[in-house]
């Protein structure tokens, strides 16, 4: 399931489909942003945090 997640969220057309949602919901475009900043410092603290696979270095897959 986790997979299937991060699959999507790297995909352009669920970013857009989430702020289709959040204008139809009524968010303001100030709380979007605020909310988009919000996920990316989380992203990039994950990007800091967790491990690369093993041999990615080397360009290999490693494990799934």
């Amino acid at each position: 399931m986790i997979r299937y997640l991060v699959n999507r969220m790297r995909e352009p057309s669920t970013w857009a489909g989430l702020a289709g949602l959040a204008l139809a919901l009524g968010i303001s475009e100030a709380e979007w942003q605020v909310w988009s900043a919000a996920a990316a410092a989380l992203a990039s603290l994950a990007a800091m945090l967790l491990w690369e696979r093993p041999g990615a270095d080397r360009g290999e897959a490693g494990e799934p």
